[in-house]
């Protein structure tokens, strides 16, 4: 299905003038729906359809199309459907395919619920209806409490008298996030008179959200709202859960921080050599393995590194034979590379296998093609921890950042947190402690480092594990490490800059299974006897026992008692509370006592 999404920008506006570019916790109004449209695996195409310049230059540098809006479409009186027609006109004219459906999405609207352009998409597939909205709950503006007013007299709107609000009758409003019309029902309305709502159809469907699932910004009011929201990070929707596991970061469905399950990472880098085939196959093998997560590098080498910039020295043994000669990184990175059709396949295989698809983005126009893909997190490589616009790039992604700390001062971690903090990203940000050595010695790994960025910066933290063990993993999640990145491939012995320090699939699998027998052992950390050690308890354990016969009636004294195996009576702990009792029956020599035998 041909599905259009029309950005909607007027650059006039009377309640809040220029309302969508003005800044927002850092950036401009229009480039979250941008970031929105972008990340929708349902559209087929996305236009801004605007007069004003400013917002024009923005969707430019955001890789969105423009289509120029006239004047007739500019004012406050043009019509909605008029705009959205004229935007598709011109997108079938441009492109020669006819559009199926238009999604319609004001430039105004910084927050929208996360997948809810496709859910509307998709709902419109699936019932066959002509229009699709999101709506919200009417509650204090409800009709039932709503007057009219004479001077100051006021008049109820609906004569009734409600005043509990669960009494009301459910009502809904459109909040704005989301109108998705088929093409039928929208260009059909241009034959009917003054109704605008008529290409909205016959069959009219709805999606409900929560009032705070949206903030449509019309007022000043509203941008101070949206500020809050954000300044709450309500964006990144954190549960009660999120909330009960401390600073964890969400990923997919999982919680990666202190007390969870490690978060195992299987780096596929370019161990694939360029071959979507192979990249297939080693998501399936680091899913068997037991990985959470398989992660592959979007680059492309003409954009990454000059045309003579040299390779590392580990890189060259397997870039080159001994007869040739070293292939600079532009040549040996341009065999590394894929599209993003690509990487399409690569997400789709990794959502069939149930293993999460992650991603390095190396440059900006990576960010977009990974946002397009929605993948759920990123990684940043060591190399750009100093890269303030990749990192800016990411924060607008809106996504978990996992940032690696290999070959930086402690200045540089410290300043490149603070930078990820002030743009938004500081509940979304993972640390790995990383040693930029390919391998890394063992005696080099210093994985006390991970305990320390955690109490620099109270962020979950991992290691970046660059070793040729199988073991150092496990020795990381008992110093804490929360994430375990471990570079893998098919066959350690293939050509390429990274297959000879990479674990082949049979160590994933020992990699991982070594991780987890840690965690079993390390446990909760909880104080206290298991039910498993009740039996050793009462066979090992000691009780106070007679050290000879007791007459009833006894006074008893130390020389008495004694303390023997097995447990289950007075501890021994208690013996001095007994100096002094009585004795209420015979007691043989040889008997643990109990408090019923005294008085």
């Amino acid at each position: 299905m041909v599905v259009l999404g029309v950005i909607l920008a007027r650059a006039g506006s009377k309640g809040l003038p220029d309302k969508c570019v003005r800044n927002l916790h850092g950036q401009p109004v229009i480039t979250y729906t941008f970031a929105h449209a972008k990340q929708s695996r349902k559209l087929s195409g996305v236009v801004l359809s605007t007069d004003s310049e400013p917002a024009k230059e923005l969707a430019r540098g955001a890789g969105i199309e423009v289509i120029d809006r006239p004047k007739e479409l500019a004012t406050d009186r043009a019509r909605v459907d008029s705009v959205a027609r004229h935007a598709a006109t011109v997108w079938e004219q441009r492109y020669g395919r006819r559009v199926q459906a238009v999604v319609l999405l004001y430039g105004n609207i910084p927050i929208r619920s996360e997948g809810v352009i496709d859910r509307a998409v998709e709902h419109l597939i699936q019932s066959g209806a002509d229009s699709v909205r999101t709506v919200a709950t009417a509650s204090k503006q409800h009709p039932d409490w709503l007057h009219r007013l004479e001077g100051d007299r006021m008049t109820q709107f609906r004569v009734n008298a409600i005043y509990r609000r669960q009494d009301l009758e459910p009502l809904y409003y459109h909040d704005g996030a989301v109108v998705v019309v088929t093409r039928d029902a929208l260009f059909s309305a241009s034959e009917v008179g003054e109704d605008g709502q008529a290409f909205l159809g016959q069959d009219r469907r709805a999606i409900v959200q929560r009032s705070d699932e949206c903030v449509d910004i019309d007022e000043v009011i509203d941008l101070r709202l949206a500020e809050a929201m954000l300044d709450a990070e309500l964006k990144d929707d954190v549960t009660d859960e999120e909330e009960s596991v401390g600073c964890a970061v969400r990923i997919g469905g999982r919680f990666v921080g202190r007390g969870q399950p490690c978060f195992i990472v299987a780096e596929a880098g370019g161990n694939h050599n360029g071959s979507v085939s192979t990249a297939l196959q080693m998501i399936d093998e680091a899913a068997d393995a037991g990985a959470d997560a398989i992660k592959f590098q979007v680059f492309r080498a003409e954009d990454l590194v000059t045309n003579d910039a040299p390779t590392a020295e580990y890189q060259r043994p397997s870039s080159s034979g001994a007869t040739e000669r070293s292939l600079t990184q532009r040549e040996m990175l341009s065999g590394l590379e894929l599209r993003p059709v690509d990487f399409a396949r690569i997400r789709d295989r990794c959502e069939q296998r149930r293993i999460l698809f992650l991603a390095t983005p190396f440059g900006i126009r990576d960010v977009d093609v990974l946002v397009d893909l929605n993948v759920i997190a990123f990684k940043v490589a060591s190399t750009d921890l100093t890269n303030r616009p990749l990192l800016e790039a990411l924060a607008t992604a809106r996504r978990p950042v996992i940032l690696s700390t290999g070959a930086s001062t402690s200045e540089e971690i410290h300043r490149a947190v603070d930078d990820l903090r002030g743009m938004g990203v500081g509940n979304r940000l993972i640390l790995l402690h990383c040693v930029s050595c390919y391998p890394t010695p063992l005696e080099n790994v210093n994985l006390r480092a991970i305990a320390a960025l955690h109490r620099a910066f109270q962020v979950p933290c991992g290691l970046s594990d660059h070793t040729v063990s199988v073991q150092t993993g496990a020795w990381a999640v008992a110093l804490g490490a929360c994430v375990l990145e471990k570079h893998f491939t098919l066959d350690p012995t293939s050509k390429g800059p990274d297959h000879a320090m990479s674990l082949s699939p049979s160590q994933m699998r020992e990699y991982v299974l070594n991780v987890r027998a840690v965690e079993k052992a390390l446990g909760g950390g909880r104080l206290g006897m298991i039910d498993e050690e009740a039996e050793v308890r009462a066979v090992a354990g000691k009780s106070v026992v007679s050290a000879t016969f007791i007459p009833s009636g006894t006074r008893l004294t130390r020389e008495l008692l004694t303390i023997k195996r097995p447990g289950g009576g007075i501890v021994p702990r208690d013996l001095s509370k007994l100096i002094g009792r009585v004795s209420v029956a015979f007691i043989p020599s040889d008997t643990v006592l109990s408090w019923d035998m005294v008085r």
